[in-house]
């Protein structure tokens, strides 16, 4: 009889952890679902204030660097926009009678004292999902202003041939 004791105590213990385990579980699984609906509430506080688009650094070499899903501010240009994700690693001349940057270097990536890249530049492009083709841009970085979903990038290339200049891509 002594040994039906003992099962039963195992028994209560099994129910009683099994009790715990799940108010445990409903709890977090509350906190959870709490965690998740602040989530979505910043996401949407955060979409009125900003948006979100695609850039692509292409350094010339076969070197494509992504910087998907990049969240900016509203209202911000193209060229802050690579000053933000090159961490400020830019070279740049700004010719005010133009109100407008020109890029040098990207990420130390520019035409320095190298003569074999003496007509090589950095030229803006976009993706122009109706033609389904990259277009660049005719303007300088700072007369762009990127919108959501926008698909941007920064091709360092030989200009020589201009304007029959190869896509990013």
């Amino acid at each position: 009889m002594n040994n039906v004791g003992g099962w039963r105590i195992v028994t209560l213990v099994f129910v009683a952890l099994s009790v715990v385990l799940g108010l445990t579980s409903l709890l977090l699984y509350s906190n959870l679902v709490a965690v998740e609906e602040r989530y979505d509430d910043t996401i949407e506080s955060l979409d009125k204030i900003s948006f979100n688009v695609d850039i692509l650094f292409n350094y010339g070499n076969g070197t494509l660097v992504w910087h998907n899903d990049t969240r900016l501010p509203m209202g911000v240009n193209f060229y802050n926009v690579t000053v933000l994700v090159s961490d400020g690693r830019l070279g740049a001349t700004y010719y005010p009678a133009y109100q407008s940057h020109f890029i040098s270097s990207i990420n130390g990536v520019g035409v320095g004292d190298d003569p074999d890249k003496l007509y090589w530049a950095w030229i803006a492009w976009f993706f122009d999902e109706g033609l389904s083709e990259w277009v660049n841009y005719d303007v300088s970085a700072d007369l762009i202003y990127p919108k959501e979903g926008d698909i941007l990038a920064w091709y360092f290339e030989d200009t020589s041939n201009y304007p029959d200049y190869a896509p990013p891509t």
